[in-house]
């Protein structure tokens, strides 16, 4: 499999279709990208909402019974953002025709399903159902309490919150939760319009789906649509921090959170992206990364460190768990490690080692249908699909010298620590 790009099938709405005899499985993701707007919050709430219910299937027990009729496909719904982009997808992984015990076409009932379903959420008079509204608020307001627990990912989410205020990006999660709130059925719909009306609509799929039954299946959906009109989709680049903004944060914890937000230079997401990953995986990306045989392994200054970079931003997030008397030792010498890298002071073992684990990983691509779909599903809106080998030497070719120089794009934008209540730092 080696496919170049997607096929546009109609205005706003994008195709692939990986076909491999090699899996026993088959995958089909349909993801909706809008901008993140007003119905963020919907968006949310109807993610859950309608991954197990709908019209036809108005209980648990007749979607779930629906699914297992489908030789127990698995069937998700799931809502991420990339960038300022959100994507709102419906996923059915089933098992390939050839293993169906009567040669019923298992494949193409997963395809009618999860357009039926798409299709047809349970709603009358404009109005999603209300008792499964409330319900589905519920969950989704526990569920955004329930990241207080996390504090490795509350911490994160708190910095991209402050570092990123003023941009969607920058997802306010006190107003989301309010936002949720304050959600009916009513508004529920609208956002469920809103998405099919305005997104860009991305079909991926590996196994043995027949492309022309996709085509014709989804072509036929989107005709259904009334006043198709795509939204332009685009993420904001800051390509430098001017100063660097502290922020302090406290709670109820034993271990401290320190979260450092990074502004990489990055101007767009094909900005020298390829250097931009070794660097970020030399710095920070792995047991042989600075970060970790340094502040972690060598002077023991926090229980873990990473760093990584995300292409939609252009932005390099560095999370750290830290006893909050290291919290300057620590800071210290992440950026005196991002300084070297800057110096080019890093060793041809630093290199090498990170040149040979990115490639390993990208030519690994491809162990089943759902990695396969979620690989080049990240390159959708790219002008040419990179394979995983493809991937692997565009790593290999990246020179020391291109990484100095990225690492010399870097600044630093945002520190963060969450901290125990009613301690000080030194």
């Amino acid at each position: 499999m080696n496919p170049k790009s997607y096929c546009e099938i109609a205005k706003g709405v994008k195709l692939l279709c990986m076909n491999s005899d090699k899996f026993k499985t088959n995958f089909l993701s349909v993801d909706f990208y809008v901008p993140i707007n007003e119905h963020f919050a919907a968006l949310n709430v109807l993610s859950s909402l309608m991954g197990h219910t709908s019209k036809n299937y108005k209980t648990f027990s007749s979607f779930n019974a629906k699914i297992e009729s489908l030789y127990g496909a698995d069937f998700d719904t799931s809502i991420a953002t990339a960038g300022e982009k959100v994507r709102f997808r419906f996923s059915v992984e089933m098992p390939d025709d050839r293993f169906s015990l009567d040669s019923n076409k298992i494949s193409e009932d997963a395809v009618d399903f999860i357009i039926n379903i798409i299709s047809n959420p349970n709603c009358e008079n404009k109005k999603i159902d209300e008792e499964n509204t409330k319900r589905e608020i519920k969950f989704t307001l526990e569920n955004i309490e329930a990241e207080k627990n996390d504090k490795r990912a509350y911490a994160l989410s708190r910095l991209r919150q402050l570092m990123c205020a003023g941009e969607p990006y920058g997802i306010d999660r006190e107003k989301l939760e309010e936002d949720v709130k304050n959600l009916d059925s009513t508004k529920l719909y609208n956002a469920y319009k809103n998405l099919l009306e305005t997104s860009t609509i991305i079909i991926t799929a590996c196994g043995s789906l027949s492309e022309d039954m996709l085509n014709a299946k989804f072509s036929a959906f989107v005709d259904t649509i009334d006043n198709r009109k795509t939204q332009t989709l685009e993420n904001i680049y800051i390509e430098k921090a001017d100063e660097i903004r502290y922020f302090t944060e406290e709670m109820d914890i034993t271990q401290a959170k320190l979260v450092i937000g990074l502004r990489s230079g990055m101007t767009n997401a094909e900005d020298d992206y390829f250097a931009f990953r070794v660097m970020t995986d030399i710095f920070g990306g792995g047991p042989y990364s600075r970060l970790f045989l340094n502040v972690r392994e060598k002077m023991s200054l926090c229980y873990y460190c990473g760093a990584r970079l995300l292409r939609d931003k252009g932005i390099i997030f560095i999370q750290s768990g830290i006893e909050e008397e290291n919290y300057q030792k620590a800071l210290t010498e992440i950026l005196n490690q991002l300084d070297i890298m800057k110096k080019g002071e890093f060793s041809d073992e630093d290199y090498n080692s990170s040149i040979t684990a990115l490639c390993d990983a990208f030519r690994g691509v491809g162990d089943s249908p759902a990695s396969v779909c979620a690989f080049y599903n990240s390159q959708a809106f790219d002008k040419e699909l990179v394979s995983g080998l493809e991937f692997a030497e565009k790593i290999r070719a990246v020179t020391r010298e291109q990484v100095v120089e990225c690492a010399n794009r870097v600044t630093v934008d945002s520190v963060y620590l969450l901290k125990g209540e009613g301690k000080d730092n030194e």
